[in-house]
């Protein structure tokens, strides 16, 4: 039996092959999820949620909690906010709804792995259109000329994974004008340092425009699979007929815990504080080590939790392998996203200050022992 040709291809990300290298003694720098734990605010409210119906909700997820996902924004809760089993089902669903075989869907270089391999699942051709060191920014230019007839989707990812840079709010404005579907991945948005980061969301509801978000990166709930997609009404059908078939609905327990987030907005926005307050010190810790380390000096990361390091030319693939296997240190070749990611490392600063700086300590002296 020979698996359909939709997988030719496509394999585990090298995130998880990396992550399976990982032994008791790893530092592990490699997975993007917050070193966060649930305090006992958190833990009452779960506890609570699991007293709740475990049945089916509808399809685009509770009536009640669609409501609170659209308040204070220019969307009917009725037909265009779908909830989701994460971030990364509603993506299946979308690229599902609208990607055809011979589609082409613009993707970022570098940028999160799985933006160009739904493309290829669905039989499209993914396009990629390049970031440049060391700002990260979109030129709007260059990737209006990308777009052809067969341009599907344009997928955008502010704070970006990889990469922790944002996008200003008028090239959000200038990419939501340029004509394709624009899908805007926001799961780092409450991620950030200086400036609350823009999104797509703040143009109102664009005809044009899908804007996905979720719990998982800001309360520390990957495993509980809540997102949510939010667009204008006639994008949004074809989203929920396909989710309907991915996943029925999203989980009624994470669906009731996101209620109660949502209803203690006092709770909420201190916890969001100390999150950021939290990143924020790692986030020195690994750009001191980084300098200190890695001789590279790296503006400091605007959103999400991660640092795009630059190292001496290499394979990083093989680089990121080796450190795992001689050095006990994951972090994720540059290479996984894609071909600008060359000669950079993904470091997750998703840890505490002492493994952050154990495990860049570890980088450091294979690089010198090495020679490279």
């Amino acid at each position: 039996m020979h698996p359909a040709d939709r997988l030719s291809g496509v394999e585990l990300s090298l995130i998880r092959q990396i992550n399976a290298l990982a032994t008791p003694l790893s530092v592990n720098l490699g997975i993007g999820e917050p070193n966060v734990e649930p305090d006992a605010r958190l833990r009452e409210m779960a506890a609570r949620a699991a007293t709740t119906s475990w049945h089916y909700s509808a399809n685009a997820g509770a009536l009640s909690l669609r409501k609170k996902l659209c308040a204070g924004l220019p969307f009917d809760p009725k037909s265009e906010v779908c909830v989701t089993a994460g971030t990364q089902e509603g993506l299946f669903a979308i690229f599902t709804a609208f990607v055809n075989p011979g589609d082409e869907v613009l993707v970022p270089n570098p940028g999160f792995l799985s933006y160009a391999t739904l493309a290829k699942i669905c039989g499209a051709s993914p396009v990629t259109y390049d970031l440049d060191p060391p700002s990260w920014q979109i030129d709007v230019e260059a990737l209006r000329r990308k777009i052809t007839p067969k341009t599907k989707l344009i997928i955008i990812n502010s704070p970006s994974n990889p990469l922790g840079a944002v996008i200003a709010p008028e090239t959000l404005a200038a990419i939501a004008a340029l004509g394709p579907l624009v899908v805007s991945d926001e799961i780092y948005r409450e991620i950030w340092y200086d400036d609350r980061p823009a999104s797509m969301l703040d143009l109102g509801a664009h005809e044009n425009v899908i804007v996905l978000n979720g719990l998982s990166k800001s309360h520390a709930m990957t495993g509980l699979r809540l997102g949510w997609i939010l667009a204008h009404q006639s994008l949004m059908q074809p989203i929920v007929t396909a989710h309907q078939y991915v996943a029925t609905c999203a989980s009624v327990f994470s669906q009731a815990l996101a209620e109660m987030i949502l209803d203690d907005p006092d709770w909420n926005a201190s916890w969001l504080a100390d999150v950021r307050a939290q990143f924020r010190a790692q986030r020195e810790a690994a750009l001191y080590a980084i300098r200190h380390e890695l001789e590279a000096d790296l503006a400091p990361p605007a959103g999400a939790f991660y640092a795009f390091a630059p190292v001496p030319s290499c394979d990083t693939i093989s680089f990121a392998k080796t450190l795992a296997t001689d050095a006990a240190v994951l972090v994720i070749p540059g290479l996984a996203f894609g071909t600008r990611g060359q000669g950079f490392i993904r470091i997750s600063y998703a840890a505490s200050a002492e493994q952050i700086t154990a495990g860049i300590e570890r980088i450091g002296r294979f690089l010198r022992a090495s020679g490279l």
